[in-house]
């Protein structure tokens, strides 16, 4: 009974420690600056380097110093044999996966500089260890809280708030005082690059949006809604093309969960309502605030420009207005729907697809790239598309294909993609110096090779998998899932930065956390 009240009071402080930890990564990364935006990258690499080595420090001394029994169960308790024997099929796929970086990095011409990170953005094995560190020790430790996610979700709206007001350039931080003015407008908030800003706020996004949708509290719908709200106007008001992968794919796949009832259906209607409402306002602002904002230069446009958008924003609001009205006045409960119209969103989507594949193939084969206007910026892949990441995928991948066989499987080195294509780029016709593909992918399959890569794809889809298939359907597990979602899609043509990619971990960890207690 001694021991059981021992192992109990041992348990309770390690998930005290790991609760503490997710607030000062959830909170305190996205908030924590120093030096403005001059030194942001590694203040917040040091911030959450040092928060999960003393958090690892904590578990381990504690569990060392509670005496030599307790020592000796917590050891025997968490064996190498017993932890394998209990550990998921994505907790093997992320082993796999800083095995992989291991075996890179000791294998690498550059192993210094694969182990620190330091010729990239610091995603080296160092850095790479910790996340994998820190997603076991919360995914095992942590006692799951929703009011968690929500503590999140305020932060986000503070980073938010901030880059809202950056777009009408008030910088009330002050900032920008001392940047290059070209550089004012590309850089937002408490996080930087509006790219690294816009993949952040597309998490907070799609958390948001997937709690209001499924809430049923009216206190949270409220408050998710607010954050659901202010995050489309952060996402859009972020300036960068970014934005519409994780939108997409949020709009795309969320009917997916909602679908299977009229409830569902009517909150999938008030989001849209919301979304294009938020940009029917920005357009009004970008109308008679001209002067005093940055302005819309993406893909959001076009949206913008359609002459009809007043229109469909009434239309949306009509059919909310009136469904609410008639289900509010005969008292009908929510109808369970089942898969038909799950089937039919995805019949829809597949006709958006091969639309989409057959448009690209219009631009780049059939070479009719003049039919769409300004939307072939989007739709013509050369070297200029995507501010220049067409030119340095290819490159990457000429320099991946010239790599010897072990080299491709491992990869060059964590972090090393600026040494690998140094030369290839030398006098690129950008006068840029490229040491990050802008596509986490392909940039791990460079730096850790093809097996690398697997292993990190098959972690994060098993990780969707098990989220999916978890019988509660608890909405904050299904919330964070879509977060890592949308994350995983910006990825694409984003960097993998210790800014906002430790969150992206983080929600890895909070969600297995939960899964494991089924």
């Amino acid at each position: 009974m001694m021991t059981s009240c021992k192992k109990t009071e041992k348990l309770n402080f390690l998930s005290i420690v790991i609760g503490i930890y997710v607030i000062l990564i959830g909170l305190g990364l996205p908030l924590v600056v120093k030096n403005q935006y001059f030194d942001i990258l590694i203040v917040k690499y040091y911030y959450y380097c040092i928060c999960t080595i003393l958090m690892a420090i904590l578990l381990v001394g504690y569990s060392v110093t509670v005496g030599a029994k307790q020592t000796a169960l917590f050891f025997r308790e968490f064996s190498l044999k017993k932890f394998l024997r209990n550990c998921t099929v994505a907790d093997y796929a992320v082993l796999i996966y800083l095995m992989v970086a291991f075996i890179s990095t000791i294998t690498s011409d550059y192993l210094y500089e694969s182990f620190w990170g330091n010729e990239g953005r610091y995603t080296g094995l160092f850095l790479i260890t910790w996340y994998v560190i820190s997603y076991f020790c919360v995914s095992r430790f942590w006692k799951y809280k929703s009011w968690y996610i929500d503590v999140i979700l305020a932060a986000g709206m503070l980073v938010c708030l901030f880059g809202i007001t950056d777009y009408f350039k008030l910088d009330i931080l002050h900032f920008k005082t001392n940047m290059v003015a070209e550089q004012i407008p590309i850089f937002t908030s408490t996080i930087g690059n509006i790219n690294t800003y816009t993949a952040y706020v597309g998490i907070l996004v799609a958390i948001a949006t997937v709690l209001f949708a499924t809430d049923t509290k009216v206190k949270n719908i409220l408050w998710h809604y607010l954050c659901m709200m202010i995050g489309f106007f952060a996402i859009i008001m972020g300036v960068s093309d970014n934005a519409y992968l994780s939108l997409g794919v949020l709009f795309g796949f969320l009917p997916l969960y909602l679908f299977k009832s009229s409830k569902g259906i009517q909150r999938y209607f008030v989001v849209l309502a919301t979304f294009f409402s938020v940009i029917q306002c920005i357009d009004w602002i970008n109308i008679y605030c001209r002067e005093s904002v940055i302005g819309i230069e993406s893909a959001f446009e076009v949206v913008i420009r359609f002459q009809g958008l007043p229109y469909l924003v009434m239309s949306l609001w009509g059919i909310v207005i009136i469904w609410y009205f008639i289900t509010f006045k005969k008292k009908h409960e929510a109808k369970e729907f089942g898969n038909l119209f799950r089937y039919l969103w995805i019949a829809l989507l597949l006709l958006i697809i091969l639309a989409v594949l057959y448009i690209i193939y219009d631009c780049n084969i059939a070479g009719n790239a003049n039919r769409y206007g300004s939307l072939s910026t989007y739709l013509l892949f050369n070297d200029d598309w995507g501010t220049h990441r067409g030119y340095i995928w290819r490159m990457a991948m000429e320099c991946f294909q010239s790599l010897p066989l072990w080299n491709k499987i491992v990869g060059y080195g964590p972090e090393t993609f600026g040494i690998l294509v140094m030369h290839k780029t030398a006098n690129n016709p950008y006068n840029q110096l490229f040491d990050s593909a802008h596509n986490e992918y392909l940039h791990m399959l460079t730096t850790v090779g093809f097996a690398g890569l697997i292993a990190y794809l098959s972690f994060i889809i098993e990780y969707i998998r098990n989220c999916l298939h978890y019988k509660s359907k608890n909405p904050y597990i299904m919330a964070m899932m879509f977060g890592v979602i949308c994350y995983s899609i910006q990825a694409f043509v984003n960097l993998n930065l210790p800014i906002v990619t430790p969150v992206f971990w983080l929600l890895l960890g909070m969600g297995t956390s939960k899964l494991l207690e089924e």
